[in-house]
């Protein structure tokens, strides 16, 4: 299961992000916190963890780029 405390956990412990002052909100890729080379890494963790698979189509700014907008994207997958 998905929720606030695993992924923060994952993209501390598995990407190196240091989230000491990241929001919720706060974008990822988009400030560099993230790297496009840490994507699969955490889409595989995603689709493990959440036991879905991720369209391509789903792979944008829109749906990966804060923790707010990937737990709910994690949210609306495991619904659809």
């Amino acid at each position: 299961m998905i929720d606030e405390t695993s992924l923060k956990a994952f993209l501390e412990d598995e990407l190196g992000a240091d989230l000491a002052e990241v929001e919720n909100d706060s974008l990822l890729f988009s400030t560099g916190i993230i790297d496009s080379f840490a994507l699969v890494n955490m889409m595989m963790f995603l689709e493990t963890e959440g036991g879905f698979r991720i369209s391509p189509a789903d792979v944008n700014l829109e749906n990966l780029d804060s923790i707010d907008r990937i737990l709910a994207f994690v949210k609306r997958s495991k619904e659809g």
